[in-house]
């Protein structure tokens, strides 16, 4: 048994806890002639009680970064239609909305062979039996992602149409129509931790 100067401990321990900004837990089981197995059992007790908050604030910040990362598939034909209708109301010209809407959908499906596949084509490889291949893909699988490089594109064609602005209600709701259609799979993440 070793012989233990209580009182200078509990201060010690006092100070401990106010590094780590937390409320002292309880020390009544300290006692003068305690041996290393009780001593160890406490220290255990004291270092698990004082990673706790750590321990949260840290699950809550992989959380939050698993939950950024997160590049959900999206409908294709549903958003795209939403973004159609919103283009036809802002250019009022279909055809025009019609050409400006086939070149952006080849980029951003060039684009995502690129990003995913890593497969690069330069102009003259790029056919149109390679473009709709690339567009099915899009349509198939097309992610978060995919659709805000499309947001972008549309944004910077759109920019022509209208003032600065005007700009910045075109991106809001373009991304409001993609965030519509987004079905995040990890906002419950929180309760599972």
């Amino acid at each position: 048994m070793a012989n233990l100067d209580v009182q200078r401990l509990r201060k010690n321990l006092l100070k401990y806890y106010g590094k780590f900004n937390v409320l002292p837990s309880n020390t009544y089981e300290l006692s003068s002639d305690m041996d290393s197995g009780n001593c160890a059992a406490i220290i255990d007790d004291i270092t698990s009680y004082l990673l706790k908050p750590a321990e949260k604030n840290i699950r809550l910040e992989l959380s939050q970064l698993f939950k950024e990362c997160e590049n959900p598939e999206i409908p294709y034909f549903e958003v795209v239609m939403d973004i159609m209708q919103f283009m036809n109301e802002f250019v009022g010209d279909p055809h025009t909305v019609e050409l400006i809407f086939a070149r952006v959908n080849n980029d951003v499906a060039r684009k995502k062979l690129e990003v995913e596949d890593k497969i690069y084509y330069t102009n003259d490889e790029w056919t149109p039996e390679a473009s709709e291949a690339a567009i099915q893909k899009l349509r198939d699988m097309g992610t978060e992602r995919d659709y805000q490089f499309m947001v972008d594109q549309l944004t910077d064609v759109l920019s022509h149409f209208t003032s600065e602005e005007g700009i910045k209600t075109v991106r809001m709701r373009l991304n409001n129509i993609i965030k519509n259609h987004c079905q995040r799979e990890l906002n419950d993440l929180n309760f599972h931790l």
